[in-house]
């Protein structure tokens, strides 16, 4: 329908060849919602399946598969070396989340420690602290283990 409008000088005005043309985009652009709204009720009648049957490794399968599509950048202000645009990262966020004040920041700093000075809770040692990468490595290693294999981590942490 395309080449018989742009045949017939593409008429903008209402005519036969306009109106089927315009009719066919609609019903093309219909089409394309419908499949749309298809996909996506199919992958979520898979996840609310896969919740019913309280299978999580395929549950995760399906998220990862549809929902979990991961971008990855070519280049950060005009670097491409992943170590520079670390950097490019590190000295934009210490640009921002500086102090406005340094002696506000330090009279705060000075009491929250006189104000910690006597805690006495539970003290965690060495070997107890974490960092975000083993929370990273929790996240994306946990669901593939079953409660059985860690019986002390509540099923509340598991996905």
């Amino acid at each position: 329908m395309n080449n018989i409008w742009r045949a017939a000088g593409k008429p903008r005005s209402k005519g036969p060849i306009f109106t089927n043309r315009q009719s066919s985009r609609l019903l093309y652009r219909k089409c394309l919602r419908e499949h749309q709204k298809i996909d996506t009720q199919t992958y979520s009648n898979d996840l609310h399946e896969a919740l019913l049957a309280k299978n999580n490794i395929a549950f995760w399968k399906i998220w990862r598969s549809k929902c979990n599509k991961s971008a990855r950048y070519g280049q950060v202000d005009g670097c491409v070396d992943a170590d520079a645009m670390a950097d490019k990262f590190v000295s934009h966020f210490r640009k921002a989340f500086t102090c406005n004040n340094p002696k506000t920041a330090e009279s705060l700093r000075a009491e929250y420690f006189t104000s910690h000075a006597n805690y006495c809770g539970y003290a965690l040692s060495h070997a107890q602290n974490f960092d975000a990468e083993l929370v990273k490595l929790l996240y994306v290693y946990l669901p593939l283990f079953s409660v059985c294999t860690f019986p002390l981590i509540p099923a509340n942490l598991h996905r």
